[in-house]
């Protein structure tokens, strides 16, 4: 499975990825919005972690976005923030929220969860025992 990380912090983007592969993730990364949607036209990730705070679009309008394109909506996206939590609050265009800093734990617990309903749909499709 891979995930796409959206994170301009180069540090933080850098020990995200090596916790995710650690777990046997593919991991890739885009440093903007642009980037990350430029990504996305070439492969479609299983999940988008992104930061709230980006250079441009921030990470709130990339997933209002990805969520407006029909063929996106069942893409599962995890927000990160230090400083907008309150603002962010919880909407329809992301599933998952994680507050800076965060523990590596945390971090694998959320996309554990985000993923548990991939997973399953990747094992029924694959002609699993229904």
């Amino acid at each position: 499975m891979m995930i796409l990380i959206v994170e301009d912090d180069f540090d933080l983007a850098e020990t995200c990825s090596m916790v995710l592969e650690a777990s046997d993730f593919e991991v890739q990364v885009a440093h903007s919005a642009e980037d990350a949607l430029e990504k996305m036209s070439v492969r479609k990730p299983d999940l988008l972690i992104s930061d709230c705070v980006l250079p441009g679009r921030s990470g709130l309008e990339l997933s209002q976005q990805i969520r407006s394109h029909h063929d996106r909506t069942v893409l599962p996206i995890l927000l990160m923030s230090g400083s907008l939590r309150n603002q962010v609050a919880h909407g329809d265009s992301f599933d998952g929220f994680l507050n800076k800093p965060f523990l590596a734990e945390a971090l694998q617990a959320e996309v554990s969860r985000l993923l548990q309903p991939v997973r399953q749909n990747v094992t029924n499709s694959a002609g699993g025992n229904s």
